[in-house]
C-alpha cells in the first residue's frame, strides 16, 4: 500500500487458492514491534505466486539477488560441521532420518540450541566468543543465514519446491496407498467369505463323522475304538435265526431255478 510505513514480516501463511493453474501465498504482516496499532488496511492479504516468492523478497530488497551463491556456501560450511559434531544423544535424535543436503536454517538452529544448552559445550571466553570449536561453527553458520536474510531465501526455494514437486508427488503416493487400502479391503472380505464356505463345509462333514471338529484326530481315534463292538453287533446279528433261515430259502430258489 502506497504510503504505509514499512513492517517487517513475522508470519507466512500458505494458502491453496486452486491446485491448477495458479497457488498463491497469503502473507500478513502482525506489527510485532511496532508502537502504533494496525489499521484494517494494513491487514489485508498479498496474494503472490509461490514460484515468483523469492523474486518477490529479491524486489523488495529483502534478499540479495546472489543469495544462491550464498546459500550454497552455507551447506559447503553445514557438510563441514557435521562432521566435526560432538557424540550427543540429542543432537542424534535431531539428525535422524534427516541428509546433510537435507539440512536448513531451522535443522542447524536446532543444533545449536542442543550445543548452547549442553554445559560443556556453552562455556564462552572472556570475549564471549564460545569456546567449543563446534558451538562456534554452528554459530557462524546461523549468522551467515541471517545475513541479508538468507535464511528467507532458502525458506522460499524449500516452499517453491514443496509446492511445485513433493506435494504434488507426495498426492500420487497418497492416492496409491488409498487403492491398494481399497484392493485389500476387497480381498480381505473375499477371503473371509471363502473361509465361511470352507467353515460351513468343515462342520458339515465333522457332523456326518460323528466329532465336534476342535481336534479331529484325536476324536477320530476315539471313534475307531467303537469298531470291535461295531464288527461284534454284526457278527451276532449275521449268527441270528432269521438272517438263518433267509440263507435257506434263497438256496431252494437258486435249487429251483
Amino acid at each position: 500500500r502506497r504510503g504505509a510505513r514499512a513492517r517487517p514480516i513475522h508470519s507466512l501463511t500458505c494458502t491453496e487458492q486452486s491446485w491448477e493453474p495458479v497457488k498463491t501465498l497469503e502473507m500478513r504482516t502482525t506489527g510485532e514491534g511496532n508502537d502504533k496499532p494496525l489499521k484494517p488496511e494494513d491487514e489485508l492479504p498479498i496474494d503472490i505466486n509461490y514460484a515468483k516468492f523469492a523474486d518477490w523478497l529479491t524486489e523488495r530488497q529483502k534478499i540479495k539477488a546472489d543469495w544462491r551463491d550464498r546459500l550454497r556456501l552455507i551447506q559447503q560450511k553445514v557438510q563441514h560441521a557435521v562432521e566435526n559434531l560432538p557424540d550427543n544423544p540429542q543432537l542424534n535424535t535431531v539428525k535422524a532420518g534427516i541428509n546433510v543436503s537435507d539440512m536448513n536454517y531451522h535443522t542447524c538452529k536446532k543444533i545449536r540450541d542442543v550445543l548452547t544448552s549442553d554445559a560443556d559445550t556453552s562455556k564462552k571466553n572472556w570475549l564471549g566468543q564460545y569456546k567449543n570449536e563446534a558451538t562456534s561453527a554452528w554459530e557462524a553458520i546461523l549468522k551467515l543465514y541471517a545475513k541479508d536474510n538468507v535464511h528467507l531465501a532458502e525458506a522460499a526455494q524449500v516452499l517453491t519446491q514443496n509446492v511445485q514437486y513433493e506435494i504434488p508427488a507426495l498426492r500420487k503416493v497418497v492416492q496409491g496407498c488409498v487403492k491398494q487400502q481399497q484392493e485389500l479391503h476387497r480381498k480381505e472380505a473375499e477371503y473371509k467369505r471363502v473361509s465361511h464356505e470352507y467353515r460351513a463345509r468343515f462342520d458339515k462333514e465333522c457332523h456326518k463323522l460323528g466329532i465336534k471338529g476342535s481336534d479331529v484326530r484325536a476324536e477320530l481315534l476315539e471313534r475307531s475304538r467303537e469298531l470291535p463292538s461295531i464288527y461284534m453287533s454284526v457278527v451276532e446279528a449275521v449268527k441270528s435265526s432269521d438272517v438263518e433261515a433267509a440263507r435257506e430259502v434263497y438256496a431252494a430258489f437258486v435249487a429251483f431255478s
